[in-house]
């Protein structure tokens, strides 16, 4: 039944796409929206680094002619998530506007050591 709601709510599922070279086995990101011009973002990605090692953040690429990385939820702290010990992670957010209007991409970067100065694109997603 949940299943059934989703889709009728138009729920979209891209898989993302692994960066070469990169510790990641397979993830997806789906859109839903909620209605009244809000959207739930949901990242699922497998055979990520442990949370022992790094921090992963989840970034938006906005449109335009200024394309640049911004954290899909507004800011750092809030766009964060750890992988488990078994490399899974998990991260979801609502926005108050469809993702495909602002974002031509949402992108998986791996921060090492907790740390924004050498952060790494781990898998990539575009939008329509």
């Amino acid at each position: 039944m949940m299943l059934h709601d989703e889709m009728q709510n138009g729920t979209t599922g891209s898989a993302l796409q692994a960066q070469p070279g990169q510790m990641f086995h397979s993830g997806w990101v789906f859109i839903s929206s909620l209605g009244g011009g809000d959207y739930a973002v949901s990242v699922h990605a497998e055979g990520l680094e442990a949370a022992s090692a790094g921090d992963y953040i989840v970034e938006g690429v906005t449109r335009g002619a200024t394309m640049q990385m911004v954290p899909i939820s507004g800011n750092a702290s809030a766009s964060e998530f750890d992988a488990g010990t078994n490399g899974m992670g998990n991260f979801w957010t609502v926005l108050m506007q469809n993702p495909s209007s602002s974002f031509e991409a949402i992108d998986l970067v791996y921060l090492p050591g907790m740390s924004m100065t050498n952060p790494t694109l781990v898998a990539s997603v575009q939008l329509a």
